[in-house]
Formats: structure tokens, C-alpha cells, sequence
């Protein structure tokens, strides 16, 4: 009889557990609710909760609805690969698509699938005074582009260096930072809260 091979398409349970853990923990940690308020509006135990967070369970599709309602979060998401932290487009990096009819050529940095308030700002920053920025309400998301200078900029403790032409993508939901490199640093800020 020959021997079964592995489907590689099929997600190792462990990971798949991994995954859920990380997921929920990090959209409990950022709505700012404690396990057994999540626990008790997802209808299970807070020891349920707290073995789903640590990795130590493997939830059903019930479970996992009754979490995704109380997170008020797609289902889909507590399956996903977790995002960085801080997501970071190189300059040149990117999907791109070029005009047929003139020398445009046009980068995708980033792209959303819901609608949602977004404002766009210019920044000017120099060196000096670190901007340590608290955290906005639940679900902001930060995109930051930079056009001249060296920016730090990402949640504090996980902050990246970015050059001209670098986008940086992270939670605005936490505390974050924004540090001038260069004299002259500028960029382009577009805050999205959903």
C-alpha cells in the first residue's frame, strides 16, 4: 500500500493554533478589554480564553465565531497570518503599473478593503524632541511615507528607520513615535480609523 503524502496545503495545526492565539490576543489587547469581559460576551470560559490566547487550545469554528463577534473583527482575520507590527515599503518596492501613453509609472504602497475616515497631512519634523504620540481610538492604522530627510517612526519599542521614499504601515491604536533623523525630514501621514 503506498504511503500517504502530506498535503502541503493543509496547515500544520500547530501553526494554525499559533496563529489564533496571536490573533486574538492582539485584537483583545487592542479594543482594551480584559479576558473575561471577551470571555463572557463571546459566551465561554475565561479559562477557555486565556488557553485559546496562550496557544493551548485549538478552538472550533463556534468558538471562533462567538471570539470573531466579540472582537467585533471578521472571522477570516483570527485565521490570517499575523501583520508585522510595522509593515515597511522600500523605496522601488511595490506592485507597479506604467502608463501606456506617458513616463508615469505608478507604486502601490498601500491599499485597504473598507471604507473608513482617512485624513492625509505633510509633516515637517528636525531633530530635537522625540514625538512620542499616545494611542488613537480602536482600529486607527498609520501609513507614513517619507519624501526628504531620515524618519524614525513605528509603535514605541518597535520603531524602524525609513529614507526618502520608505512607507511605514502600523497601528496608530498604540503608542507610537516620530523622530527626525536629518534636518529637513518631511513626509506624508495618511491616518485611516475605522
Amino acid at each position: 500500500m503506498p504511503e500517504a503524502t502530506p498535503d502541503p496545503d493543509v496547515d500544520d495545526t500547530g501553526q494554525l493554533r499559533e496563529r489564533i492565539a496571536t490573533s486574538v490576543r492582539e485584537f483583545r489587547a487592542r479594543s482594551g478589554r480584559s479576558l473575561a469581559d471577551v470571555a463572557a460576551a463571546a459566551g465561554i470560559g475565561k479559562s477557555t480564553l486565556h488557553a485559546i490566547e496562550a496557544g493551548d487550545a485549538n478552538p472550533g469554528i463556534e468558538t471562533l465565531w462567538a471570539l470573531a463577534r466579540a472582537l467585533r473583527v471578521p472571522f477570516g482575520t483570527l485565521l490570517d497570518e499575523p501583520t508585522p507590527a510595522v509593515r515597511v515599503v522600500r523605496a522601488g518596492e511595490g506592485p507597479t503599473v506604467v502608463s501606456e501613453a506617458s513616463t508615469m509609472q505608478a507604486h502601490l504602497l498601500a491599499s485597504t478593503g473598507h471604507a473608513c475616515r482617512a485624513e492625509l497631512y505633510h509633516l515637517s519634523l528636525q531633530p530635537g524632541p522625540v514625538r512620542d504620540a499616545d494611542a488613537h481610538t480602536a482600529g486607527t492604522v498609520e501609513h507614513v511615507l517619507v519624501t526628504a530627510g531620515r524618519l524614525r517612526v513605528g509603535p514605541s519599542g518597535g520603531a524602524v528607520d525609513l529614507d526618502p521614499g520608505d512607507l511605514a504601515t502600523f497601528p496608530g491604536d498604540l503608542g507610537h513615535r516620530y523622530e527626525a533623523l536629518t534636518d529637513g525630514t518631511t513626509a506624508v501621514l495618511l491616518l485611516e480609523y475605522r
